[in-house]
């Protein structure tokens, strides 16, 4: 606008343009930027003329100071004078009052920075990929001030006139855990608890079915303090200071109250078979330190073995060791695993930084945490690690801590101690789990129950997604079960609903594509055991390269290997595949696993 007057430009890549150089306002934008917005790959020869006669229309426009620059073009810009800078500056208003402790300034403050957006950022514009960037981080940064105007309102007590509010975000972001522990804490101060606990159920069935994953510590927190109707969720009462807010520190919905150590961990499951491992590992991290680092224990295992109900487990025993916090963080997937800068901005915003507030540098994150963790006996669960490498910036600073480590393989390096293998548990109590689930009748009645103790090799996590699958479908017998996980699918396993495949789904998602190869082939053309020989021929390849592959998918816990004497005394190694992982690959190919 000028005097009124709307002057956009109407053509869509001056529109473009315009959008780059204002979204970089009072900074150059480089030519090369330009150019990828208006064409990304692909310009055209007449890419730098066609800019200028840009430049030039846009230099037309009244009011416009568009100034050339070595190297590119510079908007200048009144401070304030664009929505965004206006936007920007009333946000950090409002977060330079929450921690001052003015929560109803705060709150007016983060409101009114809301009240600027009209819209989504740049809709009326097709943007090209720097643009397309510019608008999802805008997007994102008025999320982040919209939960932090919602937690501003929550301290004031305004939990019934946000329940409509949060119940219609919710609704539009079905995965967006902050919303959803702030809707669950405002039913549950309006007295709503039933309604409370729906909304954790509801999210937690949309982040299984559409992402494989289980909801965060933060929201596994507050889901346990709702069920036990924890009074520490209450508003607290009389104790407002003369700015309308609570005194004292403030922190995020969905952390344990000031004062407190942060316990972020996700909820404890029963173990079957596991007391021996249990006591071994608890006593590993209840040993002194090293002299200049803490403990640091990596359980591994096969697809399924359970290492991350293991380490949660254990974590919830060892509060008495750890007094000053039990923190759980993960690098999900293996096939895309999150940066170790995320994993840290977890456990900073676990103990109390706002996310908005942190630095973006990775050294700069792990300083920070390990600052935290000076002089305190913190316990660190690290969960679905693939090489050493992802947890060496997660080290606690003193000796006094420890960090457990669940591997997706084993793992090597200067932090860890002798690694701990976590085996499948034995026929009896895997006949256990399955009978208290399913029942004698229904396990024994057809005579099929060894059959399928032998096809899961005790490991716990396929069992129980089998049990799923026979509490779905009650009509089918465990023979019906088993002859159609034996089909072929050409299909990818859907995360819908339970399957035994989904563990080996996810770990042969870590593997590159040399080694997946390998796998497959080995799936299908080797039957029981085979040598490194009889490998190569399958494979196509020398031995040395044979055995190499082999040993990794043994780091894997996706091979097995058998120590064998012949006739002349001579050590040698064989190999096998477990008969549940031969099934999966032959069943679902390897590509639809990943």
């Amino acid at each position: 606008m000028h005097d009124g007057v709307n002057v956009t430009p109407s053509a869509p890549k001056v529109r473009q343009v315009l959008a780059l150089l204002a979204l970089r306002a009072n900074s150059t934008v480089p030519l090369h930027q330009l150019v990828e917005e208006l064409w990304e790959e692909r310009p055209p020869s007449s890419a730098a003329t066609t800019l200028q006669t840009y430049i030039y229309q846009l230099r037309k426009l009244p009011g416009l100071s568009l100034e050339t620059t070595p190297g590119g073009y510079r908007l200048s810009v009144p401070q304030g004078s664009l929505d965004s800078m206006r936007f920007a500056e009333l946000a950090d208003l409002g977060r330079t009052a929450m921690e001052e402790g003015a929560v109803s300034e705060a709150a007016d403050l983060l409101h009114r920075a809301l009240a600027v957006w009209r819209g989504p950022a740049l809709s009326d514009l097709t943007p090209g990929p720097i643009v397309g960037i510019d608008a999802l981080r805008l997007a994102e940064q008025r999320y982040e001030v919209l939960e932090e105007r919602i937690d501003a309102d929550l301290l004031l007590g305004r939990h019934h006139r946000l329940i409509s509010e949060l119940t219609a975000l919710a609704a539009d972001n079905p995965t967006r855990e902050g919303l959803h522990a702030k809707l669950m804490l405002s039913l549950y101060r309006a007295g709503r608890r039933p309604d409370a606990l729906e909304v954790f159920q509801r999210i937690r069935r949309v982040l299984i079915r559409e992402l494989g994953l289980e909801p965060c510590s933060e929201l596994q927190w507050l889901h346990q303090q709702v069920l036990a109707g924890d009074r520490g969720l209450d508003l607290p009462a009389g104790r407002v200071n003369v700015h309308g807010g609570p005194v004292g520190p403030v922190g995020p919905v969905g952390q344990p109250p000031a004062g407190q150590p942060p316990v972020k961990l996700p909820a404890d499951v029963p173990l079957i078979g596991r007391e021996a491992e249990l006591a071994r590992v608890g006593r590993l991290l209840r040993e002194p330190g090293g002299q200049d680092r803490p403990r640091c224990v990596c359980v591994a295992g096969a697809p399924g073995v359970g290492t991350t109900a293991f380490t949660v487990a254990l974590a919830h025993r060892l509060g008495d060791a750890f007094c000053d916090g039990r923190l759980y963080v993960s690098f999900g997937d293996p096939a895309a695993p999150r940066p170790v800068e995320e994993v840290l901005a977890d456990l900073l915003e676990a103990v109390g930084h706002a996310r908005s507030t942190l630095p973006a540098g990775r050294a700069e994150r792990a300083a920070l945490f390990r600052n935290w963790t000076a002089g305190k006996r913190v316990l660190l669960v690290v969960d679905h690690v693939a090489a050493a490498h992802q947890v060496t910036d997660l080290l606690p600073d003193d000796t006094g801590s420890a960090v457990l480590v669940a591997g997706y393989r084993r793992l090597y390096g200067g932090q860890f101690g002798a690694p701990v293998d976590l085996l499948p548990i034995g026929p009896e109590q895997s006949l256990e789990l399955f009978l208290g689930a399913l029942g004698r009748d229904r396990l024994l009645g057809e005579g099929s129950s060894r059959t399928m103790l032998d096809l899961f090799g005790g490991l716990p996590g396929p069992m129980s997604e089998a049990v799923g699958l026979l509490e779905l479908r009650p009509h089918w017998s465990v023979r019906q079960l088993v002859d159609w996980m034996g089909r072929d699918r050409p299909a990818a396993v859907p995360h819908q609903r339970p399957h035994p495949f989904h563990h080996v789904r996810r770990r042969c998602g870590g593997l590159d594509a040399r080694v997946s190869d390998a796998l497959a082939k080995l799936a299908w053309e080797a039957d029981g055991v085979l040598t490194v020989e009889q490998a190569a021929r399958i494979l196509g390849r020398n031995p040395d390269v044979t055995e190499e592959l082999l040993e990794e998918l043994v780091e894997f816990f996706l091979l097995e290997v058998d120590l064998v004497r012949d006739r002349s005394s001579e050590r040698f190694f064989q190999y096998r595949m477990p008969p549940l992982l031969r099934m999966a690959l032959r069943a679902v190919p390897v590509g639809a696993l990943a």
